[in-house]
């Protein structure tokens, strides 16, 4: 111990303990501190929330993607964030090899890397130690399809709307032609009958097959028919039937089977074949106008011209992948021009 008093005064100082550090504990404030993010590469801005990544390809400094050097902007960008992670760099021919691009000369070829390039970020796309993808699929993309499909389902909405809108008139007018077909059939259904002459009557069989072998025949049928009928004043109704006198004015009504026939052909085949009058019904205020199955009868093929389009129009309207309204709407915005083409 030496006798000197700055001798002892300085091994006390080294000897005098000190006030322990503080360390940084984990901060329990409300607000903490965001930590502060890397610049992004050229003019490029991406959106990182609840750690997914958005990214268009107007971020990107590029004007023109026709070229590798403009993939690699994408690349670069993604090796920056990638390695952030704990993942390797990886370089422009795997993002090709991967995306099936042969040629990276296009937008189509740069919205398929970047696509990839969200998916593997994103972790909705694995990377395995041979660099092999799993939940990737060449050529599928589902960001950029996006707007595809948006702008299909647009037009899927005014294509639906327009035949929507076609096969509601169609039905209207053919429901509108058979109310009246119906409202004439019960009119005629007093009315009373005669005997006409067959002036001329032929049947035949058309016989039409497929390509597939399959045949089919259908039945026709024409007929000329006379009637002979009276008026005993202008004013009075018309009275037809029996023979040529000098009183009568003949009446001529041709048939001709098909869809819009009252009379089937099978009924007129089987009234009028090796027969030399047929039983009709006709007006007596204008015996030119006839019934060639008297009584009210309804045809239910009728109803198939508007049935059918009823039909379609239930489909359209419970279609999921379809919206009717929504066609209405866009078919609004674009005779506003409020809608670009």
């Amino acid at each position: 111990m030496s006798d000197n008093f700055w001798d002892n005064v300085e091994a006390n100082t080294e000897q005098e303990p000190t006030a322990p550090a503080i360390t940084p504990q984990e901060s329990e404030t409300v607000f903490p501190i965001p930590p502060v993010a890397e610049a992004p590469p050229s003019s490029f801005q991406f959106e990182r929330r609840q750690k997914r990544y958005n990214a268009k390809l107007s971020d990107f400094d590029v004007s023109k993607w026709d070229s590798e050097n403009d993939a690699q902007e994408l690349v670069d960008w993604f090796n920056q964030e990638y390695t952030k992670q704990g993942g390797g760099e990886k370089t422009v021919q795997f993002f090709m090899e991967a995306g099936d691009i042969s040629n990276f000369d296009s937008k189509s070829d740069a919205k398929t890397i970047l696509a990839l390039a969200l998916g593997i970020l994103n972790g909705n796309i694995e990377v395995d130690q041979n660099g092999n993808l799993n939940g990737w699929e060449p050529g599928y993309n589902p960001q950029w399809m996006k707007e595809y499909e948006a702008g299909a389902t647009m037009w899927a909405g005014i294509g639906a709307a327009s035949v929507f809108t076609l096969l509601t008139i169609f039905v209207l007018v053919s429901g509108t032609i058979l109310a009246m077909s119906m409202l004439d059939e019960k009119e005629g259904e007093d009315w009373p009958t005669g005997e006409a002459q067959i002036v001329y009557f032929d049947e035949w069989v058309e016989t039409s097959c497929d390509g597939e072998g399959g045949c089919s025949d259908t039945q026709y049928a024409e007929a000329t028919f006379r009637m002979h009928c009276t008026q005993s004043a202008a004013a009075l109704p018309w009275t037809c039937g029996g023979n040529a006198t000098t009183d009568t004015t003949a009446f001529f009504h041709t048939y001709e089977s098909g869809f819009f026939e009252h009379a089937p052909v099978a009924y007129i085949i089987e009234k009028a074949a090796g027969e030399e009058t047929i039983t009709i019904a006709y007006n007596p205020n204008n015996p030119g106008d006839v019934d060639l199955r008297p009584g009210f009868q309804m045809n239910w093929e009728w109803l198939l011209p508007v049935l059918i389009p009823c039909a379609v129009l239930l489909v359209i309207a419970r279609n999921p992948n379809v919206s009717v309204k929504e066609g209405f709407v866009s078919i609004k915005a674009l005779l506003r021009g409020e809608l670009k083409v």
